[in-house]
């Protein structure tokens, strides 16, 4: 197809790399602004929420798209190359003498500001009209803005401590918004979830980042990356430290479970955390490491078999769901096993290209599904839905081209970036991933389309209330409109050798050619393209046809109770991590409450009072009053030091 080829990139070690990352210092009032604008529209919005009313969705929006502009006036900035390094560096400040930290814009942070002010400006917009019945409005945008600012801090950052503050910003923040109908007690469940699974990821960061001190005497990027190898043995250490917060905050197996559950927040949250932002911060922390795991082989095989496992086990459990937005939540964490496994086993470029369509395509999946349960007064059960493309069709059309697109239809931009991360798996020596790969994406079209043809085809099967769906207004329709430019025509940006998106990447990251594999990449793209046809019949036959739709209703249900068990329960991981970590705590803190606590902490407690209480009765006993009680006390005292001191010069 004569598209980019993905390259093996090796390690430059010494001042080159040093050079590089550090970028060219100067003083850049746009990259600040692309930093501090979503936190100006955070701290307004909750501030004067009350006093703001309806203004906070415009202003919201607004401090976004705002930060989306000087990210693409930022562009000549990052892309400057002298010998001095790439991109633009903003110092901040220093942590303690010696240890500075600052904003670095570079291509790869360059495209994922852009990714997430601009997909981020056009949710933002659509919530003006989804949340628009909401007392909590103002609320609601405060938490959105504060959110991307979070991951702007963690993009932007040049060296690993501020990255870190932003990576738990970014959990706070999902926390916040994961948990915004805080009335249901599922929401609530599902934030807390999210939020200590990410911590777990934090903590394990924090390790990573203990060790490049203790080695490299540094924490900065610059530093840390122009060699590798001072890390030593603890080089492969440092990658899994960090691989554990990638897995966790990118819902990688088993650390996923709280993804599927982040559905509790509102639709636009879960476009913004799903689409653009936060399950992808993983692929970016791999990316932006991308020399230490070139150095560390078994660093590229452990992250290259687990987006494996995760993209195939995604689509697996995407199979079994009925709700659209969790067949959507596991798609997302299908398609982010795919950037892990192309960034994790060298094929950076191919993994970060996944990102960017996947973007376009995912934001438009999850605000067309939220036009649906729009219409349908919250409706989010795909076996209550049905016939929907002559009531819905601009929402047809929208899911239609989102559905294409990440099956990898050709031309669309699914087809460019899968296609690529497939076969870079392969090209970098990983067969066994190619061809999990392969069948990942057959069995993404059959799920995927049979979430359209029980949305969209046959009969509508929902109750009376969904019967009278009102269509969205131009505020939620046209962001979605707007995504559909991106999700069809952005993979062109990929192809061809000479592409935009080679020379956009270009000393980003440094590599060789590989030998060809012995499976081309055209013939890659035929075997793909055959499977995904088969996975589309299949879906067609059982959920579209004539047959299909006799009785579907009634089907459909009698399908539910014969799924299995273990896809019902998603392969029990969520009931192992209960029986190890959750029931564990619980039964350690009963022990502790009905015990410990009582026995020892409760007791000392006790005793302390206890033994006050005694001392004050034994001292307060001495305070008589009576002058000669006082007198007799002075010549007891004087008496003892006399016969103290009489006695030790008697012994000497």
């Amino acid at each position: 197809m004569g598209r980019a080829r993905t390259t093996r990139t090796r390690l430059v070690c010494g001042n080159a790399v040093m050079h590089h990352l550090m970028g060219i210092d100067g003083h850049y009032p746009l990259l600040l602004a692309i930093w501090l604008l979503p936190l100006l529209g955070a701290v307004a919005c909750w501030t004067f929420g009350p006093q703001l009313g309806r203004l906070a969705g415009p202003l919201g929006s607004a401090c976004t798209g705002a930060a989306f502009v000087a990210a693409l006036s930022s562009w000549g900035d990052a892309m400057q190359k002298t010998s001095a390094g790439l991109g633009a560096h903003q110092h901040l400040g220093s942590w303690f003498p010696g240890f500075d930290f600052g904003l670095l814009l570079d291509p790869l942070a360059l495209i994922w500001a852009l990714i997430i002010t601009g997909v981020g400006f056009l949710i933002h917009v659509y919530s003006i009209g989804y949340m628009a019945g909401d007392r909590a409005f103002a609320r609601f945008f405060a938490y959105m803005n504060f959110f991307v600012f979070a991951m702007l801090t963690l993009v932007l950052a040049d060296d690993f401590v501020l990255l870190l503050i932003g990576w738990g910003l970014v959990g706070l923040a999902s926390y916040f918004l994961i948990g915004f109908w805080f009335e249901r007690p599922t929401a609530v469940a599902a934030a807390r979830k999210a939020f200590v699974i990410n911590v777990l990821g934090d903590v394990a960061i924090l390790f990573a980042i203990f060790i490049m001190f203790a080695r490299v005497g540094s924490v900065g990027f610059a530093d840390v990356f122009a060699n590798p190898h001072a890390l030593g043995g603890w080089l492969f250490a440092t990658c899994a430290c960090l691989f554990i917060g990638a897995a966790a905050k990118s819902a990688q197996v088993p650390l996923h479970t709280w993804l599927p559950d982040a559905m509790e927040g509102p639709t636009p949250v879960s476009a913004l955390i799903h689409a653009a932002t936060m399950v992808t911060a993983g692929v970016y922390l791999i990316a932006r490491c991308w020399p230490l795991w070139s150095a560390s082989p078994d660093a590229q095989v452990l992250a290259g078999t687990v987006g494996a496992l995760t993209a195939f086990l995604g689509a697996i459990l995407g199979m079994a769901q009925w709700d659209i937005k969790r067949i959507l939540a596991y798609s997302t964490m299908s398609q982010i096993g795919y950037m892990i496994m192309g960034v994790g086993v060298g094929a950076y470029e191919a993994g970060v290209a996944h990102f960017f369509t996947h973007a376009f395509f995912k934001a438009q999946l999850f605000l067309g599904s939220g036009l649906i349960i729009h219409a349908l007064a919250g409706e989010q059960d795909v076996r209550k839905m049905g016939g929907l493309r002559t009531r819905m069709p601009f929402a047809f059309w929208a899911m239609l081209v989102g559905v294409l697109a990440i099956i990898g239809f050709p031309g669309l931009s699914g087809f460019f970036s899968k296609d690529a991360v497939i076969y870079g798996a392969l090209e970098h020596g990983h067969p066994w991933m190619y061809a999990v790969g392969i069948a990942t994406a057959g069995i993404t079209a059959y799920y995927m389309f049979r979430m359209l043809f029980l949305t969209f085809w046959g009969h509508y099967r929902g109750d009376a209330v969904g019967g009278q769906e009102h269509q969205p207004g131009p505020v939620m329709t046209v962001p979605v409109a707007l995504l559909i430019v991106p999700t069809a025509l952005a993979g062109w940006l990929l192809f061809g050798p000479a592409s935009w998106w080679k020379r956009f990447l270009n000393g980003q990251f440094s590599g060789e050619t590989l030998p060809a594999p012995v499976v081309s990449e055209l013939s890659t793209t035929f075997i793909v393209l055959a499977v995904v046809a088969v996975g589309v019949a299949i879906a067609y036959l059982r959920y579209a046809g004539d047959a299909a739709m006799k009785d579907s209703k009634e089907r459909l249900e009698r399908e539910g109770a014969r799924m299995p068990s273990v896809l019902v329960q998603a392969f029990y991981v969520d009931t192992a991590l209960n029986i190890l970590f959750v029931k564990t705590s619980q039964a350690f803190g009963t022990v502790f409450g009905r015990w410990f606590d009582p026995q020892f902490i409760d007791g000392a407690v006790r005793e302390t009072v206890i033994s006050s209480r005694w001392l004050g009765h034994l001292f307060r006993s001495f305070q008589t009053g009576l002058v000669r009680a006082y007198a007799l006390i002075m010549v007891l005292g004087a008496a003892c030091f006399i016969a103290y001191y009489a006695f030790s010069a008697g012994v000497r």
